[in-house]
């Protein structure tokens, strides 16, 4: 049986589902070597090119950086090295995963606890933006989260220290915001 004859960049890219450029990528970044070039110059893959494409692109939707796909392909081992080496990439990953899965979970929290906060309709002083009142504190989000703050009635949280100079027009009455009392 004769062996399947050397692909040039461009039927290889058609074939994996990627473009030349990405080919050309990988091959500057060590992960992807053709098996020469013609003599006009074009690169030519073997079909194992095909191969280590897809482990590269399974890599990457894994989560794992090109840069340590590369640390696994460009030393390859015996097989029980290399299971070693992937295993370690893969426990690596999933630490990572289910560190930033908490710190999603504590974002989403945060989240949820600012929306009820912002469908209450708390009016704070100033514009958006102008002052850190509009966004609460981490302290006020776990209290607004495990439900221990009471609901606003309108007072202004300027004395909290935020800097916006609200608090000297409110003790001075010349401010208007609507949001202190006294205010015009």
């Amino acid at each position: 049986m004769g062996e399947k004859k050397a692909m040039r960049i461009a039927e290889l890219a058609k074939r994996a589902g990627v473009s030349t450029a990405t080919l050309r990528f990988y091959e500057e970044q060590g992960l992807l070597a053709p098996l020469g070039r013609t003599e006009a110059g074009y690169r030519e893959y073997g079909a194992a090119a095909l191969g280590r494409l897809g482990f590269i692109r399974r890599a990457k939707a894994l989560g794992l950086s090109l840069r340590e796909v590369r640390s696994l392909v460009e030393s390859p081992g015996d097989s029980t090295d290399d299971h070693a080496r992937l295993r370690d990439a893969v426990a690596h990953k999933l630490a990572e995963t289910r560190r930033r899965i908490a710190q999603l979970q504590t974002l989403a929290r945060e989240l949820e606890a600012l929306d009820e906060h912002l469908r209450r309709g708390t009016v704070w002083c100033g514009r958006i933006g102008d002052c850190g009142c509009w966004l609460p504190t981490k302290e006020e989000v776990m209290r607004m989260a495990t439900d221990e703050q009471t609901t606003s009635t309108g007072g202004c949280t300027c004395g909290d220290g935020c800097g916006c100079g609200c608090e000297d027009e409110c003790a001075d009455g010349s401010c208007d915001c609507g949001c202190c009392p006294g205010c015009g």
